[in-house]
């Protein structure tokens, strides 16, 4: 039950409680007719009539079926991370409990009823209760289920239709890497790469001379983007000086950077509310005039694409030196020490506790000089929603003797529970907060969920901005 969405689980509860309170009325506020009713057939009243325990039992337990669900959801959260009073104890037998009341509370009803006829005891309408409303609570579920299963598949129409529009649109995931023997570094996009740097402005001429000069054959353009292929593979080629008009007309978020290049990830639907993510390569021409996206994973295709086929030759990759740190200067070293000793001393089997205790012993060598920035939260990490985590991010930003300012950032990233996803996600820096940030960090509800939960990966990079 905790992987249930959280607003599903909020309507459910609102949709019971009000069952809850028409049945309360129903049951104790009699009617005008059901009294002038029984004045006319000379009944005895009810109350003078003896209760049926079992009719009673049965109302009682199936009226407090929600409470027990409600206490299981709510309940257990509020006492360990509001009060800090955590229950010990097998779920099971919850999880059990749970199961087999709803069938207790039936049982005992039918069971009243019976009795009651026989015996002439009142109390029939509680037993009557007691059947109708965990059927009632099972109708409201499978109402629930049927709505979200409607809405999910008329939302995910209305999307494919909003994703046809995407250049992007259907081009995949990028291919398997092949003929890396083709050196196609040079038009990677680095991490901390501006576009708008580079001043360049083009027109939209230029753009369709490009594109004509590159593919082979085009499939849509407009004044800001040309699509085509070369050699079987897809190839978006985007203007520089538009590049930011160009991913918000395609609903993009904007590049993912991994292992320090830019990629490219869309979300793409079928029918039936299924879903999922691709990720495409991204380059630059040389020039910085145009960022190429695409779907080809071969290296040769690549160096083709800038180079001229036939052009592009395999390059070898120079050996590493057997001691690289002679061959880098003192100032290039000490950039990298604190993350070399970050990488070196924290690892997935420590407590949130130490690695944030191993984070403050680095930014105690700054003596007060950098920014610490905290922030947590679910985000898509790696720009894939089956990426999606609950982030504890700790990230020091500091300026180094090149005169460059960098950010070192340590993310501990965990899987997604109905506690994380109520954490909205929140950035803070040591000049917003009074005292010792660190103490803040380890008094707060976000540090206080992580020290507890299972920590799923840790990631430890540095980048240039």
């Amino acid at each position: 039950m905790r992987e249930v969405d959280y607003h599903f689980v909020v309507v459910f509860f609102v949709l019971t409680g009000v069952l809850l309170l028409v049945t309360g009325l129903i049951l104790f506020v009699p009617s005008a007719r059901r009294k002038a009713k029984n004045k006319r057939a000379g009944e005895i009243p009810e109350q003078k009539k003896k209760l049926s325990k079992l009719c009673l039992a049965g109302f009682i337990i199936a009226a407090l079926y929600p409470l027990l669900l409600a206490f299981d959801y709510f309940g257990l959260m509020l006492l360990a991370f509001k009060f800090g009073i955590r229950l010990n104890f097998d779920r099971t037998w919850l999880d059990r409990a749970e199961f087999f009341v709803p069938f207790i509370a039936v049982i005992l009803s039918i069971a009243g009823l019976i009795t009651a006829g026989r015996k002439g005891k009142a109390g029939k309408k509680f037993g009557v209760a007691g059947i109708v409303l965990p059927n009632a609570y099972l109708a409201i579920l499978v109402f629930m289920i049927i709505g979200n299963i409607v809405l999910l598949i008329v939302q995910n129409s209305r999307t494919v239709r909003i994703q046809e529009k995407r250049e992007v649109f259907r081009m995949g995931n990028v291919g398997t890497p092949a003929n890396t023997e083709y050196d196609v570094s040079r038009y990677l996009v680095p991490e901390g790469y501006d576009p708008k740097s580079m001043n360049t402005s083009v027109s939209e001429a230029e753009l369709k001379e490009y594109a004509k000069s590159k593919l082979q054959t085009i499939d849509s353009s407009s004044d800001k983007s040309v699509r085509g292929k070369f050699q079987k593979s897809d190839f978006v080629i985007v203007r520089s000086d538009r590049l930011d008009e160009w991913l918000s007309e395609n609903n993009l978020n904007g590049f993912v950077y991994r292992n320090g290049y830019a990629t490219l990830s869309y979300d793409y639907s079928w029918e039936f509310a299924a879903s999922g993510f691709c990720t495409l390569d991204v380059y630059k021409d040389p020039s910085g005039k145009y960022i190429i996206i695409t779907n080809c994973g071969d290296h040769k295709i690549i160096a083709e694409f800038f180079e001229g086929i036939g052009a592009a030759v395999p390059t070898e990759k120079p050996e590493e030196s057997e001691e690289p740190e002679e061959t880098q200067d003192p100032a290039t070293r000490r950039k990298y020490e604190q993350l070399e000793f970050l990488k070196d001393n924290i690892n997935s089997d420590m407590s949130l506790h130490d690695i944030v205790d191993v984070f403050e012993k680095t930014c105690k060598q700054s003596a007060g000089k950098d920014k610490i920035i905290f922030k947590y939260g679910v985000d898509r990490f790696n720009g894939r929603r089956m990426d999606e985590y609950f982030g504890f991010c700790l990230t020091r930003e500091y300026k180094a003797e090149d005169g460059k300012t960098y950010q070192i950032h340590v993310e501990v990233l965990y899987g997604l529970t109905v506690k994380s996803r109520s954490f909205k996600k929140t950035q803070l820096t040591n000049n917003e907060v009074d005292g010792d940030f660190f103490e803040y960090i380890r008094n707060s509800d976000a540090y206080k969920y992580a020290q507890t939960a299972q920590i799923y990966e840790i990631k430890i990079h540095m980048n240039e901005i």
